[in-house]
């Protein structure tokens, strides 16, 4: 199986074909040189297998960065400009981001930015880079914890989704990424809504379609506002909370959180904001908390007041009021709600009641 998605400016390849199609894109350039991007595990267990189906790619230079999001930050961009610099790359390189989001957010920062921008292609080898982060231009590292706070808005050349790098993922990898699937989900429509809540585990699921669908959600949003001024912040539900929670998670925990992992903890609690400040009914959103719970056993041990303080620095804030991307039905978000932060400590509490309910 395999199609091909198409965005205002590029092209997204999706499906069994994708060595073939990056090959044939390769050979209808003329790059002075290629680079792939790399932390240590696509290294390990992902650059073989592009190597043997794209023998095209037989001349490249390897950059490295580590594993994990303690990468996104501007000295890791840094040591990049500086290796490009080292091995003379000029306007007509080419940057091969070959990972999961933060390989993409960084690789995609580093070459838009650098001899003010070259060309860069970004192969996800994540779900969660599959259905959402190789996606939409946006490219970004964190400022002192704060998630995403300095990026390009830049589009890729071109974006080759293969389902075989999902082969060489643990389970807590495909758990984090599925939580973008729910989002796409939860703002799209009640059919993709109710396939999604219907899935039981992540076995024998067809991938295929799920990558498909939620590519498809997300391109034509920021296809209809690619600026992030007024549809595109749609795709932020579950994300004021969840990006909170992970800036806190990478400074208190030995094992932080996955992207993922928070922004599930993320859905539950603005679906409760959704319930109390909106229209949502309280079936969909028992249906949410259900889905959430049964796939992600986590938990969290944070004062919602200091995760508030951290979403006071939110890049989506307006007039110093949090923003939020909220639900008034299945496939109906509304942008730009501010709730009080009364509201916003009980719906943190009420993510953590619900996911000490199913740990214990």
């Amino acid at each position: 199986m395999s199609t091909v998605i198409r965005s205002f400016k590029y092209e997204i390849f999706l499906g069994n074909d994708t060595f073939y199609q990056l090959g044939k894109f390769l050979a209808k350039k003329n790059y002075s040189r290629k680079f792939i991007l790399v932390d240590e595990n696509t290294k390990e267990h992902c650059l073989p297998l592009l190597e043997r189906g794209v023998p095209a790619l037989q001349d490249f230079i390897l950059l490295e960065i580590k594993a994990g999001e303690a990468s996104k930050r501007i000295e890791t961009i840094v040591a990049l400009w500086k290796q490009l610099t080292e091995q003379n790359a000029d306007r007509n390189a080419l940057v091969i981001n070959l990972g999961g989001g933060v390989v993409g957010d960084v690789g995609g920062f580093a070459a838009s930015t650098y001899m003010r921008g070259i060309d860069f292609i970004n192969i996800p080898t994540t779900l969660l880079a599959m259905v959402d982060a190789s996606v939409g231009g946006k490219n970004g590292i964190n400022l002192e914890g704060l998630k995403n706070q300095v990026g390009t808005l830049e589009n890729p050349q071109a974006v080759f989704v293969s389902p075989v790098f999902l082969k060489t993922l643990p389970e807590n990898e495909i758990r984090s990424g599925f939580a973008e699937v729910i989002k796409h989900a939860l703002i799209s429509d009640e059919e993709k809504w109710n396939e999604v809540r219907s899935i039981q585990s992540f076995e024998n699921i067809n991938w295929f379609d799920i990558i498909r669908e939620s590519i498809w959600t997300k391109n034509k949003i920021v296809n209809s506002d690619y600026k992030d001024r007024h549809k595109r912040k749609a795709l932020n539900f579950g994300h004021t909370i969840g990006h909170a929670l992970e800036s806190y998670s990478m400074h208190q925990h030995t094992v932080p959180l996955k992207h993922g992992e928070a922004v599930a903890i993320g859905i539950i609690g603005e679906t409760w904001l959704s319930r109390h400040t909106l229209a949502f009914s309280e079936q969909d959103a028992q249906d949410v908390y259900a889905l959430i719970n049964r796939l992600y056993p986590v938990s969290i041990d944070v004062k919602a007041t200091k995760l508030i303080d951290i979403m006071k620095s939110d890049k989506k804030n307006q007039l110093d009021k949090i923003n939020f991307a909220l639900l008034d039905d299945i496939g109906e978000p509304v942008i730009n709600q501010t709730p009080d932060e009364t509201l916003i400590e009980k719906a943190i509490e009420y993510a953590k009641e619900q996911l000490m309910a199913t740990s214990v």
